[in-house]
């Protein structure tokens, strides 16, 4: 059994544990990764990057259809969904030997196979290629999460698939029932219905994307029955059977039937099987307990990501792979801004949001000054023929304080970032509205909403 002896193990390659990995390197230390899938882990190989090149096609697609608006007669087209998923494939591939890349680069050690602590300073590789030891003086754990299903339903990729799954397959069922409209459910729920799919949402709660603000969701389900997209909210799934087409879904306001369930009812931390019982890691529901300084209850062991909680997103888990860096690196890293971490949904129109929603910020006592600019009034959204949504920003009456941003519409996930760093900055809505923006660009509808917060909007 080959031993490597470095200053840091990070198991798992993800967003969180390659730019940990990649941070660790940069402060003098010596890095040895394992992975037991793909440099880049789900995000980069099954999650965030290949969604977002099956949502690129599905908006191509939409863009082809609507070709006579902009003068463009087409005798007819084809979309071939084979494609769109092998056209992913590539961009996550590509992706991924970037990850690998960055790794020769920067002289970090890839140690392919599965990691189990066997001590605080000692993880076990078990490898196609036999067994290795990685001896470390800092542990950083970085295996992410796994998507969950409803109890008594197993997911086996085939009648019944997870996101996993979907960006495996490369035929478009003709039917299917999206079960959770969180970000995953709606962003397949787009991409499915791009392609000519009769879409079904199912949530538990009241709403399409529950965690934003109400009129985000409310927008996005006017968007979604616009394109023939059936969403049924506030019903709870009793069971998922084969039968019909290919799976009966009972629920308590009815069955539904279509060739495929898509379980999209959130994701669990990977924490069994990781040696995290015997060294006594503690756990809080079901996630890894952390110090701001992203250690875990046993000195030397840290753990970032999806696997220590909400929000289970992709960036979040860069932030704290280097704050976790720098603390096994002896700096002093600045703790995160858990209130201030964007959250982008990438479905037609795009949401994007940051702070506290206005619900929220009434909930916790605020006299609250609302500005609110629809993309039909924004001229770059005119132009781009893409007006559906609006700007959102709630602000304290009072002080100005910007407390939160929701955006849906054009390229949200883009714009949301002017107001997550004024957020950073302790930016009042006086500090954006005296920023220039440029014209014509989409970013004016965020100025525009922000004067309208003061009662000064311009262009409505």
């Amino acid at each position: 059994m080959a031993t490597h002896n470095v200053d840091v193990a990070i198991v798992g390659t993800g967003p969180g544990g390659y730019v940990a990995a990649i941070r660790c390197a940069q402060l003098g230390l010596s890095v040895a990764a394992v992975e037991d899938d793909r440099p880049g882990g789900v995000c980069l190989n099954w999650g965030c990057i290949p969604t977002k090149a099956l949502l690129r096609n599905a908006e191509v697609v939409n863009l082809f259809e609507r070709a006579a608006e902009f003068g463009i007669r087409l005798a007819g087209f084809e979309a071939n969904y084979a494609e769109a998923i092998q056209r992913s494939r590539r961009v996550a591939d590509r992706m991924s030997k970037g990850v690998e890349f960055l790794f020769r680069k920067n002289k970090i050690t890839l140690a392919p196979g599965r990691g189990v602590l066997k001590s605080r300073d000692t993880v076990e590789v078990a490898g196609t290629g036999g067994n290795e030891t990685i001896q470390a003086k800092a542990v950083i754990l970085a295996t992410g999460s796994e998507p969950k299903s409803l109890p008594g339903v197993p997911i086996d990729e085939k009648t019944v698939i997870s996101s996993n799954g979907a960006v495996r397959s490369e035929r478009s069922p003709k039917s299917i029932v999206v079960i959770g409209a969180g970000a995953v459910g709606v962003e397949f729920a787009d991409v499915y219905a791009a392609y000519g799919a009769r879409v079904t949402i199912l949530e538990a709660l009241p709403r399409l994307v529950p965690i934003e603000d109400e009129e985000v969701s409310k927008e996005l389900a006017r968007a979604f029955r616009r394109r023939s997209i059936e969403m049924k909210t506030g019903v709870k799934v009793a069971s998922v059977t084969p039968g019909g087409p290919g799976v009966v879904v009972e629920t308590d306001a009815g069955k539904v039937e279509a060739e495929q369930a898509l379980m999209a009812v959130g994701r669990g931390a990977k924490v069994t099987g990781l040696g995290l019982e015997a060294l006594r890691v503690r756990l809080d529901r079901g996630f890894v307990k952390v110090s701001p300084r992203m250690e875990t209850s046993v000195p030397g062991v840290y753990a970032i990501g999806d696997m220590v909680g909400p929000p289970l997103l992709a960036h979040k888990a860069m932030a704290e792979g280097v704050v976790a860096a720098e603390a096994i690196g002896g700096r002093s890293p600045r703790p995160l801004d858990y209130g201030n971490v964007p959250a982008c949904t990438y479905c037609r129109p795009q949401i994007a949001s940051v702070g506290l929603t206005e619900a929220k910020a009434r909930e916790a006592g605020r006299e609250v000054s609302i500005g609110k600019f629809p993309f039909t009034a924004n001229g770059k959204a005119v132009a781009l023929g893409d007006t559906e949504g609006f700007v959102k920003v709630v602000a304290d009456k009072a002080s100005g304080e910007i407390l939160g941003v929701h955006i849906v519409g054009p390229e949200a996930t883009e714009i949301i970032h002017e107001f997550a760093v004024g957020r950073t900055l302790e930016a009042t809505l006086e500090e954006i509205i005296h920023t220039i923006h440029a014209h014509p660009t989409l970013s004016e509808a965020a100025l525009e909403a922000t004067l309208g917060a003061l009662g000064q909007a311009i262009h409505i």
